[in-house]
């Protein structure tokens, strides 16, 4: 079976997340560590088509450049609703949702501040199920150093065990996920 794509090419600040990539071996990807902070490190117009998933809006004020003009930029980004019930049940582990719409604004400026093309945001709200009390700590510790994973883990994991039990239900514990899908046009 031939590949829809040539190649693909991720980039991640977190070298752990490149190690596992690469051990997969897959013949049409290359994962490179690197801070979307600073200037990506692509050539102008290297590619067809971009992916930003849960990735950092900094991104977007040089991906215009690195993908070709008529191209295609997909964005899927934690709303700012996102998971509020977490901050309500575990209060030492999460923080209470912001007012107003922060991740949104910023978002929006980091767009236009790329000069990109047309663009569309729309929200997603969805009920999702973490499965088991680690899930929790796994989400409260996404992108972090496994050392500081496995800190947490030692720190909280029976207290998250009493609170996951007392709000599961047969699924698990429902948390509420919001999403912005961004759809942008170089």
């Amino acid at each position: 079976m031939e590949s829809i794509v040539k190649h693909i090419t991720g980039l991640d600040i977190t070298n752990d997340f490149i190690k596992t990539g690469n051990e997969a071996n897959l013949s049409n990807v290359t994962f490179l560590t690197g801070n979307t902070k600073h200037r990506l490190p692509f050539e102008a117009d290297e590619f067809d088509a971009a992916y930003n998933r849960r990735g950092p809006t900094s991104s977007y004020l040089d991906v215009g450049r690195v993908v070709k003009k008529g191209g295609k930029i997909l964005g899927l980004h934690p709303g700012d609703g996102i998971a509020a019930e977490l901050s309500e049940w575990f209060p030492n582990l999460f923080e209470p949702i912001s007012a107003g719409i922060p991740v949104l604004e910023n978002l929006n400026q980091r767009l236009e501040q790329g000069g990109l093309g047309h663009v569309e945001i729309e929200t997603i709200r969805s009920m999702e199920y973490l499965h088991e009390p680690v899930d929790v700590i796994r989400m409260r510790c996404f992108g972090q150093a496994p050392s500081i994973h496995e800190w947490v883990m030692e720190k909280c994991l029976t207290e998250v065990m009493r609170i996951f039990e007392i709000n599961a239900v047969k699924e698990g514990l429902p948390v509420t996920f919001e999403r912005y899908l961004v759809r942008a046009t170089v």
